[in-house]
């Protein structure tokens, strides 16, 4: 029997840039790129809730700067400063185990059959 598929997108509304968080990342020295890689993020973590995680085998692992430049092509200077101002404008959390939660994904994720 086949396996169901699931599709998810993320949905930015039209003012997403004039949210006063991602101006106020954007004016930030290298800010383009802060907010490039918040949207790359967020689609990393759309299957898993927010949380930016990866399955080996039956292992969970969440990621750390060095793996999230890695996976998502970015510098890790641009990564180690990007987690540090997501953090200050609350986009991203860090949970107990050391996992990043992207905070704002609920409100942006659509999914279906």
């Amino acid at each position: 029997m086949a396996e169901t598929k699931r599709y998810y997108w993320l949905k930015l509304k039209q003012d997403f840039f004039d949210d006063e968080a991602i101006e106020w990342l954007e004016s930030q020295k290298n800010g383009k790129e802060y907010a490039l890689f918040y949207l790359k993020l967020c689609l990393r973590s759309i299957r898993d809730n927010g949380k930016l995680i990866r399955h080996v085998g039956e292992m969970v692992i969440p990621y750390d700067v060095q793996a999230l430049a890695n996976s998502t092509r970015t510098d890790l200077d641009t990564v180690v400063v990007a987690m540090k101002l997501l953090q200050q404008i609350g986009y991203v959390e860090v949970m107990d185990d050391g996992t990043f939660y992207m905070t704002q994904l609920e409100k942006m994720v659509g999914s279906e059959t």
